[in-house]
């Protein structure tokens, strides 16, 4: 029995960490790892796809066990770098399957690089997601998570497309691989689809991918915690994202905070927040219902709930909201559909009619500001998280710069963004919490800058580092 914790540990995400037990090895996640990613890279220096896997194993993006990865992929490697290929084709390491935690890129973003043979178990909301993904954003190896162009050698129009193996899973309905007995827990997270995994071989382990407890029905929790509180678990992997905050927040104070706001602009209102998360799309159509605006969303934001809503995913009420023509040379043929099927306006529409409008723009969006041309009377909506980088706090002060210009309100005496919003992590107050229910002997720290503060909440907190192996 054994762990080995290739990325996910003393960072935030890229989570991929093999558990083996019982002759059966499984995957926790495939994630891309931003903090490593950005060692070496920025928005316009990126790792050249035209090598494969080359760059990636160069710099220890990837694992180096080569037996995991796509054939196409592996013959080019072999080509490009035949000495290194025989060194790393020495280190055998089968997979039975990929056990998805949730949709995030820091979690399932490195599946692309994977043999498609290889089992994937993720929810319906996370495959649903991951289509919607493959569709409205930029085509790229590492958006070959549903289906891989095969193969990646031949310029694109000659590739051919294969399905990834991937099978649905369903709440608290045991599954087994070999000879693992795995149970799905749906949980709560800042995109639809997440879960948990209890992972039963010769010890019992609770990988808790990414979660919070604020927007799960007490009855719901307690179903959970009846649950695990029925289970030995052994060694809980457990995210600590925000474990040194100890404020507990809900979507609630986030709706009341923006209704207090927005009742007090008379200009336009514009907003921002991530893209997939449907809990807050909702609560701004609630605050535009509230102050008898429409919501207009940009193409990739009126898509991704526009589909979603044809897969039966609850993103609520629609009727308020409308897609916005943002001018571009040429449109995709995803947009092309998206103006043919449902109404749409412009950016002289909003410009002649602020007050009728809460706008979505996110950071590479902005400069349709200049179009609206917004005034003191308007509000800029911040509904994202803070920056956790150097890189990101260099674009926060450059959308900042952007609000400046046109005088809109949404910014401290400090210059700093007036924030509403709330994690889709738990905080370190509900995870003192959790823990003390579901009593594991063991709590493994991962997605966490913080793993020492675990010893505040368990007495048995074992830390470990990138590319550590415990042997259980």
């Amino acid at each position: 029995m054994k762990l080995v914790f290739y990325n996910g540990v003393n960072e935030i995400g890229g989570n991929k960490i093999l558990l083996e037990d019982k002759n059966t090895a499984v995957f926790l996640d495939f994630g891309k790892s931003y903090k490593e990613h950005t060692k070496y890279f920025e928005e316009f220096v990126n790792p050249r796809s035209v090598h494969g896997l080359k760059d990636y194993l160069e710099l220890d993006l990837l694992p180096p066990q080569i037996s995991l990865y796509r054939e196409d992929l592996l013959e080019m490697y072999q080509k490009e770098e035949p000495k290194k290929f025989q060194k790393l084709n020495q280190q055998k390491q089968n997979i039975d399957a990929v056990l998805v935690s949730h949709g995030h890129f820091d979690h399932v973003g490195y599946l692309s690089f994977l043999k498609e043979t290889i089992p994937v178990f993720a929810t319906k909301e996370t495959k649903d997601v991951l289509e919607t993904y493959a569709v409205i954003k930029p085509s790229s190896l590492e958006n070959e998570i549903l289906y891989i162009n095969f193969p990646h050698s031949l310029p694109a129009p000659q590739r051919k497309k294969k399905k990834r193996n991937f099978h649905l899973i369903k709440n608290f309905k045991p599954f087994t691989m070999k000879n693992l007995t795995i149970t799905p827990i749906f949980i709560d997270h800042s995109i639809p689809g997440a879960t948990m995994y209890l992972i039963q071989g010769s010890k019992n382990y609770l990988y808790s991918g990414d979660f919070r407890l604020s927007e799960i029905p007490l009855s719901y929790l307690n179903s959970i915690y009846d649950f695990l509180k029925k289970q030995r678990i052994d060694y809980f992997l457990c995210e600590g994202t925000r474990i040194t905050e100890n404020i507990v927040l809900s979507e609630k104070d986030v709706l009341e905070k923006a209704i207090h706001i927005a009742q007090n602009v008379s200009g336009l209102i514009v907003a921002d927040y991530s893209l997939a998360d449907i809990t807050r799309f909702k609560t701004l159509n609630q605050v535009a219902l509230l102050t008898k605006r429409r919501l207009a969303l940009p193409f990739n934001y009126f898509a991704y709930l526009a589909y979603l809503k044809d897969k039966k995913i609850d993103v609520g009420d629609f009727s308020n909201v409308v897609l916005y023509e943002k001018k571009k040379g040429n449109l995709k043929k995803w947009e092309r559909e998206l103006l043919k099927k449902y109404p749409y306006i412009n950016s002289q529409e909003i410009r002649n009619n602020q007050s009728k409008y809460l706008v979505i723009l996110n950071f590479y969006q902005i400069q349709e500001l200049i179009d609206f041309e917004p005034n003191k009377d308007s509000y800029f909506l911040r509904a994202i998280t803070e920056p956790h980088s150097e890189e990101s706090e260099i674009s926060e002060e450059r959308f900042a710069n952007w609000i400046k210009h046109f005088k809109m309100q949404g910014l401290t005496e400090e210059g700093k963004f007036e924030r509403v919003h709330i994690s889709g992590h738990i905080s370190g107050k509900e995870l003192e919490e959790f823990i003390s229910k579901i009593k594991p002997d063991v709590v493994i720290p991962i997605h966490t800058e913080h793993p020492e503060e675990f010893k505040k909440l368990h007495k048995n907190v074992k830390i470990v580092e990138k590319g550590e192996t415990i042997t259980l």
